[in-house]
């Protein structure tokens, strides 16, 4: 007997060894496949969960940057109102109250929540320029308020003293950093602005 009619006359077997293979081979794949499909979906549900602790946290120091913005407008219009009554002891803590507040907790947790901002946004510029519009922006607006209120001439007299408060430029350039990051002529012509009301000059950017 030929090898050929061996085949054929065992065709049957051959053929079971055949689709047996095949089924290993194909049963392989869909389990490597499987697993390659649950990591990724893994991977996914994962990057799913940062970006949800990113969101919660990036509205946490929201709120909280909102309630510093809050006090802060308190306690000028706090300062409105003794001034008006020439209550100058009041007036004079409301002042110092002011600066220390607007350094030591406004100024700060926008720093925090801009350098978060800055890591969410970093490769996605239009989100980026909408945040620079919406809260840099802003918060060199409230900026300017607070040093043109402690530094208004009517308080200064009225509290006796000739010593302006002066901010301090590293105080601010994580904010001027960010208008740079992804800049228009817009936000460029801004800036400059705040710089010269805040007191700073176009050399501090260097």
């Amino acid at each position: 007997m030929t090898f050929l009619d061996a085949i054929q006359a065992d065709w049957i077997f051959y053929l079971i060894n055949i689709l047996v293979f095949v089924v290993v081979v194909m049963v392989t794949y869909l389990y490597a496949n499987g697993k390659k499909v649950e990591a990724v979906a893994r991977l996914q549900a994962q990057i799913q969960q940062i970006q949800l602790q990113q969101n919660d946290k990036l509205f946490s120091l929201e709120d909280e940057y909102k309630l510093k913005k809050e006090r802060i407008r308190l306690i000028l219009k706090d300062m409105e109102a003794q001034l008006s009554a020439k209550d100058v002891d009041m007036l004079q803590s409301r002042r110092n109250e002011l600066s220390n507040v607007f350094v030591m907790e406004y100024r700060e947790t926008m720093h925090r929540y801009a350098r978060l901002a800055d890591q969410y946004y970093e490769l996605h510029p239009p989100k980026y320029q909408e945040f620079v519009r919406n809260c840099i922006f802003p918060f060199l607006d409230t900026s300017r308020k607070v040093l043109a209120a402690v530094n208004a001439s009517v308080i200064m007299k009225t509290i006796g003293t000739s010593n302006p408060v002066r901010f301090s430029y590293k105080d601010f350039d994580f904010a001027f950093d960010m208008i740079r990051k992804h800049p228009t002529y817009s936000f460029k012509k801004e800036m400059k602005s705040y710089l010269k009301e805040l007191g700073f000059k176009p050399a501090d950017l260097d």
